[in-house]
């Protein structure tokens, strides 16, 4: 139950602070809806601004300030400082990513998270660190509901005054504050509307809800929304209030009822998701199998791939069979497809790679007594006239055997520069004793003699003259 460290506002002026206050504010201006009012380091602020458009009323923007870093969130773009920026975002210790239905601000290390949902919902989560030490329409985080929100100096305050309280005043911006009312004739009692909200929200499928939050504050959210609505179906009216509560039933830790139908606030998704009301978000998918395994985040509503399924996000199929996931290196390759690499084979499988290695051997050469080729496929000439070290190799597991093949340059001709390979020894280790064995080549120009201590055994070294 995190309920206690979220601010949320949603609807056309709706507002629940961190200490369970729920008002209305009608304010189409920008407003501080929290920040960290610590004198010593403020680390954040958010501020949302509403705007009207035919009616609707949706948040317009969301600004986010991070330390020093400014995120602005509209309903197209994310701009980071005024650069736009590509979602997944990743800066200062800040991700913004979004899903179907919402954008997510998170900075884990500040302890802040801001979710909208790019219409009229804005929900912000803080850390137990900041108790009594916010400000904004969000309230003071000091646990008593009331105060100081709405009381200053022993007087009462009404939530247009505090919400005017709280406005940014931005250059050149002509924006009017909403007029402040006698809030004693604002409270007429709606009893047809109050009758139907009181149905919805007491009604046995939210009461998992209701044993944990208390319906009157939207309730009365409903009420007002009903008689504010300008569309012709009483249902659309009371959306935004009751997904609201239906989120607020999440944070207190319970499962909201699938109140939703295709003709009652339904919700479409891509692909062949599906729509729930509450589950965790962290979603396995083709690359990233095991996501929810280590999901630290709290359930929201949203699209997810129905059970048995993972997403493909490599070519954006919507939810499959992890069977048919593929995987990517460069190019895209089906499950069974097989990517050769070197010395690998690698065998794309549900969406990750079994590779099966395999040695290819390594060559050195001499020819003509003066040509060498390394093991790396270097090649360069020598005029020796001695016993040279070709290779020496020592066992690093213990079993191979330890080995140094050595070659004896001379002169076989009438100048100096005529070089032949006059011999070759091996020299093998056969145990740990160092007792050697060797097998000397001696080459003349008539022909090859053959002296050997030599012991039948596999060396895995290959020699050819």
């Amino acid at each position: 139950n995190h309920v206690n460290n979220i601010c949320s506002t949603w609807g056309t002026q709706h507002f629940k602070t961190f200490d369970g206050d729920v008002f209305q504010f009608p304010g189409l201006c920008e407003y501080n809806l929290v920040k960290d009012c610590r004198e010593s380091e403020k680390k954040f602020s958010v501020h949302i601004r509403r705007e009207e458009n035919d009616g609707n009323i949706t948040i317009r923007y969301v600004v986010v300030t991070i330390s020093e870093n400014t995120f602005n969130l509209t309903k197209t773009e994310v701009t980071e400082n005024g650069n736009p920026v590509t979602l997944p975002h990743y800066s200062g210790g800040v991700k913004v990513e979004e899903s179907t239905f919402y954008i997510r601000l998170r900075a884990t290390k500040v302890g802040i998270i801001v979710m909208w949902n790019r219409e009229d919902a804005v929900m912000v989560e803080v850390s137990n660190g900041y108790k009594n030490q916010t400000c904004g329409l969000c309230g003071d985080f000091n646990g008593v509901p009331v105060y100081d929100e709405f009381m200053d100096n022993g007087f009462k305050v009404t939530p247009i005054e505090l919400g005017i309280k709280h406005r940014v005043h931005l250059p050149n911006d002509e924006c009017k504050d909403p007029p402040v009312k006698d809030e004693s004739k604002t409270n007429v009692s709606h009893s047809c509307k109050q009758t139907i909200c009181e149905k919805i929200f007491n009604g046995d499928s939210w009461s998992s809800c209701t044993s944990l939050i208390s319906a009157e504050a939207f309730i009365k959210a409903c009420v007002v929304d009903m008689c504010a609505c300008n569309n012709g179906t009483s249902d659309f009216c009371v959306c935004s209030t009751m997904s609201e509560f239906s989120r607020q039933c999440s944070h207190a830790g319970e499962q909201p009822p699938d109140w939703r139908r295709p003709d009652f606030c339904g919700k479409q998704c891509p692909y062949n998701m599906q729509y729930e009301e509450s589950a965790f978000p962290c979603m396995d998918t083709c690359t990233h199998q095991d996501t929810r395994l280590v999901c630290e985040d709290h359930k929201t509503d949203g699209c997810f791939c129905p059970p048995g399924t993972v997403f493909d996000d490599i070519s954006e199929r919507g939810c499959i069979p992890l069977s048919e996931c593929q995987c990517k290196h460069d190019d895209i390759y089906d499950s069974g497809e097989v990517y050769h690499h070197e010395k690998k084979n690698c065998t794309c499988s549900e969406g990750k790679w079994e590779c099966e290695t395999f040695e290819t051997p390594a060559t050195c050469a001499v020819e003509e007594g003066l040509h060498f080729t390394t093991f790396d496929g270097t090649t360069y000439t020598f005029h020796g006239n001695c016993l040279y070290t070709l290779a020496k190799v020592e066992s690093k597991d213990g079993v191979s055997p330890n080995f140094t093949i050595r070659a004896q340059l001379g002169q076989c001709g009438g100048t100096k520069f005529d070089i032949c390979l006059k011999a070759l020894k091996i020299h093998l280790g056969v145990d740990n004793v160092s007792k050697i064995q060797m097998l000397v080549f001696t080459f003349s120009q008539q022909y090859l003699q053959i002296t050997h201590n030599w012991l039948c055994l596999s060396t895995g070294i290959n020699v050819y003259i």
